[in-house]
């Protein structure tokens, strides 16, 4: 990913069920670190081809601006009583 692009960041989420009827929360953080309470950000649904993803705007005027490095999103569902976290593959900006 360039980092003056502004795109959807897509993160796919394998589950047994369709999550894509709960409340879905992403933090994008350089690879190594872990999410801390105000790094979280509302995001939305997208499904394409049956697989649900988390998407998020990233880029100058999205949500979060990324400069240079290597980073990881973080998907937390809320779906209760459970809420459980994913981490995504590991990603570089230039």
């Amino acid at each position: 990913m360039d980092r003056s692009s502004l795109e959807a960041l897509l993160t796919p989420i394998v589950t047994a069920d369709d999550p894509t009827g709960f409340a879905v929360r992403v933090a994008v953080l350089p690879d190594g670190d872990r999410p801390a309470p105000g790094d979280w950000h509302e995001a939305e649904w997208v499904t394409i081809g049956g697989t649900p993803y988390a998407s998020l705007l990233v880029g100058p005027g999205g949500v979060v601006q990324l400069g240079p490095g290597a980073y990881r999103a973080w998907v937390e569902i809320t779906a209760p009583p459970e809420k459980p976290v994913a981490r995504s593959p590991r990603f570089y900006v230039d």
